[in-house]
């Protein structure tokens, strides 16, 4: 499943699993002065991630999977960021990420660095909470002065994927009525 920001993450959740965020930049981040150290961190040694963030493509979030929870196989509508996980909570035994149908575990203190655009699905069997901080950045292989260009590009594409959805065009044999009724 193609998934856009964390905005769609309770879409690929299997039944009775649990997966919250707290959102420090990005589509639903927060208002209230939650983390403030944090942020001021990320801004500072990592500001690409913020601009990422604001432009609707990448977030900055902690990521809590309860126990017991299963994240169905899912995937990034794109390749221009790469995902980062810093664990920071991590059980001791039956939790792992597979990306590419190759299983990694967190460490404790870790990142773990991968792209998003690749399947990927996560499992907390334990009886402990996951938890990481997720930050999302530019793909390294785009250069700076091509950014604007891929996020316009991205914006474009998402903006013509809206109205499509909406306004989806008509069918051969019904064009001929929509011209006779407002031709």
């Amino acid at each position: 499943q193609h998934r856009n920001a964390g905005h769609d993450d309770g879409t690929v959740v299997e039944p009775g699993g649990d997966w919250r965020e707290v959102v420090l930049f990005g589509t639903g981040e927060t208002t209230m002065d939650v983390c403030p150290e944090t942020k001021s961190l990320i801004q500072k040694y990592i500001p690409d991630a913020v601009d990422l963030a604001h432009a609707g493509t990448g977030e900055v979030i902690f990521s809590v999977l309860a126990p017991r929870t299963r994240i169905r196989a899912h995937c990034a509508s794109t390749n221009v960021r790469l995902t980062a996980h810093l664990a920071l909570v991590v059980p001791t035994r039956a939790c792992a990420i597979q990306i590419e149908g190759k299983w990694h575990a967190w460490q404790r203190g870790k990142v773990l660095l991968f792209d998003d655009s690749f399947e990927h699905a996560v499992y907390n069997d334990s009886d402990q909470y996951r938890a990481v901080l997720l930050i999302r950045t530019w793909h390294d292989g785009i250069p700076k002065p091509e950014r604007q260009l891929v996020l316009q590009e991205i914006q474009d594409w998402c903006q013509a994927e809206e109205a499509r959805r909406y306004v989806p065009p008509l069918p051969p044999e019904l064009e001929t009525v929509e011209d006779i009724c407002f031709g």
